[in-house]
């Protein structure tokens, strides 16, 4: 027995009986509880729930932040053969952002174009977002300059604290692109469902500075009646006999009966930044009529062994650097 001649709870509970020594035990570990700096389960933190300690919610973005994006919709000469559209993205508020996603829709096309991936759009910074379109929605006959495009755009955007929206606008398209891709799409399958186009490969080259373009064209069995009436200049290539375009009669009832049609090209310009910076050089607009109406060009681009050989063709017809021209 100690000295003062009393037993610790410890010592006690050894000679207590079984039931009472389980009572003195939970007696003691309810006081260490609530004596400061025992250990002991964590309070929960201010930036939880003091319920479930599960991390508050960011909340959504205020409406200062969402009412100041405004979107652009604009192509690159680049992309129009691919048919990928820019939303040119300002935001014009204070805050620093992220796009996580956006979405084009138009009554032109068949679905939404999305945007290929994430992008930052600092306060006050504009920023290009690329979509692709989806496939158009023509009209029979391929007559389409009454269609609207009524375009709408969905951003899907968060700060940096985690704040999300989903804002909606309707964009600008201060140069009608959509407009503009809805008729050559419209045309494109018009011309198709009746006459099929396409460039050969090989280039045939003459001595006097000129090559032979080669046009394939290929009725459609039971497709409308399809006449081609001319094919128009680039900014590399134009007729071998002048300036203009190339005038064509072709009708898809009565085609070449080797399916080709030769075009006589010359350099159109022989500056080398031209060539250097080709980006449309070698995609001839083809002009047609469907069943009678005139519709919007058609672009046939070159295949890339032809293309290739037409840019080797301008620089070996314009000569070398010191003899380049405008």
């Amino acid at each position: 027995m100690p000295p003062d001649g009393r037993l610790s709870a410890h010592a006690w509970v050894g000679r207590a009986p079984a039931g009472a020594a389980a009572v003195v035990l939970a007696a003691v570990a309810a006081v260490a509880a609530c004596t400061p700096g025992a250990t002991g389960p964590a309070a929960p933190t201010s930036g939880g729930s003091s319920a479930t300690g599960a991390p508050a919610s960011p909340g959504p973005l205020p409406r200062s932040v969402t009412d100041g994006f405004t979107v652009e919709i604009a192509q690159a000469r680049t992309d129009r053969v691919a048919r990928v559209v820019e939303l040119r993205v300002h935001n014009g508020s204070a805050a620093d952002l992220t796009v996580l996603e956006g979405r084009l829709t138009s009554a032109t096309t068949s679905g939404p174009a999305v945007t290929e991936e994430p992008r930052e759009v600092g306060a006050g910074r504009t920023r290009a977002l690329r979509a692709a379109l989806a496939a158009p929605v023509c009209p029979p006959g391929g007559v389409t300059t009454a269609v609207d495009p009524a375009p709408v755009v969905e951003l899907d955007v968060v700060d940096a604290d985690g704040r999300r929206a989903t804002v909606r606008v309707a964009p600008t398209d201060e140069t009608d692109d959509l407009r503009r891709v809805h008729g050559e799409d419209c045309a494109a399958a018009a011309v198709a469902a009746g006459l099929e186009l396409g460039l050969e490969e090989t280039l045939t080259t003459r001595d006097d500075g000129t090559a032979e373009v080669v046009l394939r064209v290929r009725p459609v069995p039971g497709g409308p009646h399809v006449r081609l009436v001319q094919v128009g200049g680039t900014t590399l290539l134009r007729p071998a006999s002048g300036y203009g375009p190339w005038v064509l009669d072709v009708d898809s009832a009565a085609p070449p009966p080797d399916g080709r049609v030769v075009l006589p090209v010359a350099p159109a310009r022989c500056d080398l930044h031209a060539i250097a910076e080709d980006k449309r050089g070698t995609v001839l607009p083809v002009h047609a009529a469907v069943d009678g109406v005139a519709l919007p060009p058609v672009f046939v681009a070159a295949p890339p062994a032809l293309r290739g050989a037409l840019h080797d063709f301008v620089l070996d017809a314009c000569g070398s650097a010191d003899h380049a021209r405008s």
